[in-house]
Parts: structure tokens; sequence; C-alpha cells
């Protein structure tokens, strides 16, 4: 069973896997490798290309693991705060995923492995960020384990086990707004190209300033 948690959680959930997916379509359209958000695949592309010989392809995966968790370790070197709380470091945290967003929509017109190495980077500080702040109840750029929970969900329901309502009300919300987010990715790629990240980054830019007005009003309220 997850705890209960603050309701603005729910904006998370609702909107920073868009954010995710969004990227992800995008990636995918440009290079047609396994995308930025799921290392499980892009493992997989090291393992072929170590196997086949491939440089490359092993060089390429490699850049986007190694981002993708420096990433996640910038979010834990500078994330300060308890957890459930939106603090200012956080709301930063979540800016510097906009920040990097708009500069990869730009780099990737004129390099397209680097500006996914940038979206891997951005999506890393992403995930990083929300995985601390709500103990990994949240995670927001890939959906093996939201599927895993749901998976478990219903079979604990054929034979009228527990079933946590919340989790599961959870990963369908992440879920959905995953696959909404890759929708509006591949219309948006086909239209602008690289630049349909302005949409990824305009969108976590919202959730940044959503969660520094958060912060503002507790510290508003503890005054």
């Amino acid at each position: 069973m997850i705890p209960s948690f603050p309701r603005w959680v729910w904006a998370w959930a609702a909107l920073l896997p868009a954010v995710a997916g969004s990227t992800n379509a995008v990636a995918l359209l440009t290079l047609r490798h396994s995308g930025v958000t799921h290392l499980t695949g892009i493992s997989t592309e090291a393992g072929i290309g170590i196997g086949a010989g491939d440089t490359g392809l092993l060089l390429h995966a490699t850049a986007i693991i190694g981002l993708f968790t420096f990433g996640c370790a910038l979010s834990s070197a500078l994330a300060r705060g308890p957890r459930w709380i939106p603090s200012a470091s956080i709301a930063a945290l979540i800016l510097t995923v906009a920040i990097l967003l708009a500069i990869a929509s730009r780099v990737i017109e004129l390099a397209p492995a680097s500006g996914l190495m940038v979206c891997a980077l951005a999506l890393g500080v992403q995930n990083g960020t929300t995985s601390l702040t709500t103990g990994a109840v949240l995670r927001t750029s890939h959906l093996t384990g939201m599927f895993t929970d749901i998976g478990i969900a219903l079979g604990q329901r054929t034979w009228a086990g527990p079933v946590d309502s919340r989790r599961v009300a959870v990963c369908a919300l992440v879920i959905s707004s995953f696959v909404l987010g890759a929708v509006a990715g591949a219309v948006m790629y086909e239209r602008w190209e690289g630049n349909a990240l302005l949409g990824s980054a305009a969108l976590a830019a919202v959730v940044a300033v959503l969660s520094a007005s958060l912060c503002l009003r507790k510290r508003l309220s503890e005054s």
C-alpha cells in the first residue's frame, strides 16, 4: 500500500509523464533508436553494439545511459527539503528540465544525436526529482513498473485479495499521461520536427511554476 500523499502530486502525475512521453516520441522519430526514457531498451542497444561490433550504437547508448544517470545524480545533489514538500530547489530542478528541453530543441536541428543526449539529461533530472520528492511512489519517465503494478492488482482481484486502489489510480494516470504526451509529441514532430520539444519544455515550465507557487504558499502559511 502506498501512503496517502498531498493532492498536488496528482498534478505531477498528470503532467510530467506527458513531458517524458512527448520527448521520447520526438527522440524516436528523430533517430529511430529506442528513445531516451527507458534504459532497458537502451541497455539492450549497448549489448547489441558490443555483440555486433557496432561502435557507433554502443557509444550512443552509453552516452544516453550516462547522461540520464548523471541527471538523476544532479537532482539528488541539489534537491533540498523533506519528502512530499515542493521546495524551492525542487521547483528549480523542474525548471531546469524545461530549460534543457528548450536547448535540446535547438541542438537537435543541428546535431540530432547530441540533441537526444540533452533530452536524456533533462529526463534524468525529472525522474530523479520526482522519485526523491515522492519516495519513488511516482516515476514519470517509464511505464514498466506501472504496468507491473496494474497486472498485480488484476491478479489479486481474481481471488478477492487486497488491491491498492490508490496505486492503481496513480499508475493509470501516469500511463494515460505518457501515452497522450507521446501522441502530442508525434503530431508536433510532423509539423515542427525538433522544435516539437518546445511543447515539452513549456509543459515542464508549467509544472515548475505550479511547484514554486505551492512552495510560496507553504512559506506564507508558516509565517
